[in-house]
């Protein structure tokens, strides 16, 4: 039954690596909610965030986890961790890769009731994501669609990674959580690479004063 499921989701592709239920009709082109980019790493109390998702497109695609993160003066100080139902279908491929299936988030609560808890959770708190345009595109389109504005401003560790990490061959997760031998166990669900993300900001943030000192 996946297996036909899987067919039709790709089948009903428009773009590469975008995966839903059907095609949908044209669709007035939406006005993105931008946020402030902070380019350095001094802010010492913030929330860290990571999300998975059914796919790459946030007008289409939705949200099945968030984890995050929450430092206040450098300490961790709460967390927000919970599966999300997307009402679509988890294609096969995002089910391999993020181990969510789609049993797994059929009882779980819709991005409605959860949206509204995780910006009580951040506040007005910085924002820090790795790839942080991929995860910020995701909730400012969920923000949209449950008409709730945030303002907070956000900090890329891939721009500061590339910034401050130059001896690196590469700049993934992945890669950075092995070359500062960071604990990441559960790559690719979100409160674990979200708590991976918080540490390899701090050797960052290290860097950035030890520069500046």
């Amino acid at each position: 039954m996946d297996s036909f499921l899987d067919y039709l989701v790709r089948k009903s592709d428009i773009r590469k690596n975008e995966y839903f239920n059907y095609r949908q009709p044209p669709q007035r082109p939406v006005q993105k909610q931008s946020y402030e980019k902070i380019t350095e790493p001094t802010a010492e109390s913030y929330v860290v965030f990571d999300l998975e998702t059914t796919g790459m497109n946030a007008e289409v695609n939705r949200i099945i986890e968030i984890g995050a993160i929450k430092v206040i003066d450098n300490d961790i100080t709460g967390t927000f961790n919970t599966l999300i139902n997307p009402e679509q279908y988890i294609p096969q491929n995002i089910r391999r890769l993020v181990h969510i299936t789609n049993n797994m988030v059929a009882d779980k609560p819709a991005i409605d009731t959860v949206l509204p808890m995780f910006c009580d959770f951040i506040g007005e708190l910085p924002l820090i994501a790795h790839n942080a345009p991929f995860d910020m595109g995701f909730l400012l389109a969920n923000c949209r669609r449950e008409n709730i504005v945030i303002n907070n401003p956000v900090i890329d560790t891939l721009h500061l990674s590339r910034k401050y990490n130059r001896e690196c061959e590469k700049h993934n997760l992945a890669y950075l959580t092995d070359y500062f031998d960071i604990n990441l166990k559960n790559a690719h669900r979100a409160y674990f690479d979200a708590l991976a993300t918080c540490e390899l900001y701090k050797i960052i943030q290290q860097k950035f004063y030890a520069l500046n000192d």
